[in-house]
Formats: structure tokens, C-alpha cells, sequence
């Protein structure tokens, strides 16, 4: 039993920071309808952007996020303005392949610049521990599940409460009826792209403690990433979260009672089940 209740805790942690980084990919579908199959590449991008400042300036991947959270914001807007955009009404097959060779070079971008060799970046609070009854809590692992859903909260009150989330919602809703009552869609779906990429960022920095990390990570990321998406319905944001979390207790519990590669298995085999008695998602969509 404390074991089972040391690895829920686990995955709840470390699910909600799946959360998040499907929170970046709901967001950008909502908007432009595009699934990002280079999206757990722009993680480990701004993972190794992170230890590259840790490397040249010994910053703390957390105090890294200054840097790194500009660079790829801007850098989602770059490649959505100069790469997608032209294509984003064509063929999804198009999308998906540019998606796709977007992933490939990152890699082999990272490949060539940090070496194919696993690698970890300190933190200062990667050391740390929390023990609360029987069960011990990572202080990373803390810092990350509080951050997700602060920054999950933050993102639904903007989506919400302010005059940039009511036009990306309204461009959510019906592109062509926003466009007449005077937003710029193309604006907002640039701006939504940037920021889901800029999502990504935190992640990465929330991540990065104690992780070991390599450049061909990404698909792995992706995929994860597609379950909780899907699971949480893909644009609502609760169910999103609730999917990350049921992934990350899937993976936690299986890798601590299963073998290796039915652990492995177990977070695709519940996905697929749930599917089969909820294809709406985990919560019902409106």
C-alpha cells in the first residue's frame, strides 16, 4: 500500500505537468485546428536551452524560464507566421508532414549541437525531499504540479476575463463571424501558436530536474502528450488536466508493478480502453 500510494502521488505530480503540455496543443488546435507533430521536440528544445545556460551561466533552470520562455514564444510565432501559416488551409496531410520535418531537424539540430548522450541538469531544488506520512514528495516534482495548474488556472482567466482571451475564443468558435466583427484572425492564430509554444518552455524548465534528457526524446513527448489530448476531450481544459494526471499515475504505477515493457504499455492500454467507453473524453464536452 505504500508503495501504490507513493506512486499515485508520483504520477499526480508528474501527470499534471503532462497536463500542461497538452494545455499548449489544445490551445493552438482550438484556434487553427492544427495537431503540432513536432510539439515534444519544442520541449526538448527548451530543455537544452536550459542546460545551455546552465553550461555557459550556471542559472538554475528556473530561473532559466527569463531567457528561455521569450526565445521559444517568439520562435512558435517565427514558425508559424513563415512556415504553417502559408499552408494552413491546404490538406492536412501537408500539415502533418511539415509538423513532422519540423521534428526532424530539431533533433538532428540538437544531435549535432549537445552530442546523442543522455545528460542532466542540476537544480537547487532537485535535492530536495518532503515526506508527509509515508509518502516522499520531490521538491521538483511539488514546484511542478503547483506551477501546472497555477499556470492552468491563469490561462483559462485570460481565455476568460480579458479582451485577448474573448478573441481567440471567438476565432475558436467561428473564424469568419470574428473576422466581421473586426479581430484579426491571423494575428491571433500567430499569437496563439507563439504562446502554446511559449507553454512548452515552462514545461520544459518543469521537467528538467533530475530528468535525463537526449535529443531523440521528442516522439515520446508527442505521444504522451497526443494521449492527454485527447483524453481531456482536446479543447477542455479540465478534462485536459484530468488526462494528464491519469497518464502520469498509468506510467508511475506500471513502472513500479510491472515489467518493463508492460509498464511501458499500461498508460496506452488504458487510453485505448477509455476510448472505447468514452470517445467523448474523461469530461463531457460542451
Amino acid at each position: 500500500m505504500e508503495e501504490l500510494l507513493q506512486a499515485i502521488v508520483q504520477g499526480f505530480f508528474v501527470g499534471s505537468t503532462y497536463g500542461l503540455l497538452a494545455l499548449g496543443m489544445g490551445l493552438v488546435y482550438g484556434v487553427s485546428g492544427i495537431v503540432n507533430f513536432s510539439h515534444g521536440d519544442f520541449v526538448t528544445l527548451g530543455m537544452y536551452l536550459c542546460l545551455a545556460l546552465f553550461s555557459a551561466f550556471a542559472l538554475d533552470p528556473y530561473v532559466s524560464i527569463i531567457v528561455v520562455l521569450p526565445v521559444m514564444t517568439l520562435l512558435g510565432a517565427i514558425v508559424y507566421q513563415y512556415l504553417i501559416r502559408p499552408i494552413a488551409g491546404r490538406h492536412l496531410l501537408m500539415i502533418i508532414q511539415l509538423t513532422l520535418g519540423l521534428s526532424l531537424l530539431l533533433q538532428n539540430a540538437l544531435m549535432m549541437t549537445f552530442g546523442g548522450q543522455p545528460t542532466r541538469t542540476p537544480s537547487m531544488i532537485e535535492s530536495k525531499l518532503f515526506i508527509v506520512g509515508d509518502v516522499v514528495i520531490r521538491g521538483s516534482h511539488l514546484v511542478a504540479c503547483i506551477s501546472s495548474f497555477a499556470l492552468a488556472f491563469l490561462l483559462y482567466f485570460v481565455l476568460q476575463s480579458t479582451d485577448v482571451g474573448r478573441s481567440i475564443r471567438a476565432v475558436q468558435q467561428e473564424p469568419r463571424a470574428a473576422a466581421l466583427m473586426g479581430v484579426d484572425v491571423g494575428r491571433v492564430q500567430v499569437m496563439t501558436f507563439a504562446i502554446g509554444i511559449g507553454i512548452l518552455a515552462i514545461a520544459a524548465a518543469l521537467l528538467l530536474p533530475g530528468l535525463p534528457i537526449q535529443p531523440n526524446q521528442g516522439l515520446r513527448l508527442t505521444v504522451i502528450t497526443l494521449l492527454v489530448f485527447v483524453l481531456g476531450g482536446m479543447t477542455n481544459f479540465v478534462g485536459i488536466m484530468l488526462g494528464g494526471v491519469v497518464i502520469g499515475v498509468a506510467e508511475a504505477v506500471g513502472t513500479i508493478y510491472m515489467t518493463e515493457v508492460l509498464g511501458q504499455l499500461l498508460p496506452y492500454l488504458i487510453f485505448i480502453a477509455i476510448m472505447l467507453f468514452r470517445p467523448q473524453g474523461l469530461v463531457w464536452r460542451s
